[in-house]
This record gives structure tokens, sequence and C-alpha cells, in this order.
């Protein structure tokens, strides 16, 4: 899929993958508020399905848009290993090979 860039900025495709995203969040937390406002059963199950496929059908596509990279780059932050990581920091490596080759 063609990258279609703005001067200056980041790729409207990226923007409509974050704004799907962002939209897939508040659709989720609607349907989380939908019991405290809605109070017919029948309605509240309609509602509160209708917007779980809304939230499951807008972040699919937007994860889709954004592509493989920026998937990655959000599952490396949902990582706890790596939450008390600095920037700087790198995994650890394992230095044991190396202090049997200077033996």
């Amino acid at each position: 899929m063609g990258e279609i860039r703005q001067q200056g900025g980041i790729g409207l495709v990226k923007k409509l993958g974050f704004s799907l995203l962002i939209v897939s969040a508040l659709s989720l937390l609607t349907a989380l508020t939908i019991p405290f406002i809605v109070h017919s059963g029948g309605k509240m199950t309609g509602w509160i399905t209708g917007l779980l496929i809304l939230s499951e059908a807008t972040f699919w596509t937007g994860g889709i848009l954004l592509g493989k990279e920026v998937a990655k780059k959000y599952r490396s932050y949902l990582n706890p290993r790596n939450w008390k990581r600095k920037k700087n920091e790198s995994a650890p490596s394992n230095n044991s090979a190396t202090l049997k080759d200077d033996q």
C-alpha cells in the first residue's frame, strides 16, 4: 500500500490508522458505560454488542493500516521486561561466551 505523504508530516494512511485506533478505544469505553445509561435489557444488549463490533473492526483496520513496524513498537511498550529499563540500556547479553574466549 503506497504511503501518501503530506509536506513535512506523517502520512495520511498513518493518521487514518491512529484515528481508527482512537475510535476503537472510545467505542470500547462507551460500551463499558452503557449499563449505567440504558435501563432496558434488550436495548443495552444491542448497544453493547454494536459498540464491541465497531471497536474490534476499527482496531483491526487501524492496525492493518499502521503496519507491522508500529505494532512491533507498541508491543514492546506493553512488554513488562522493558518497563524498568532506561532508553539507553540494551537487552542483557550472554557474556559467558566471551569470558571463555578470553581464558
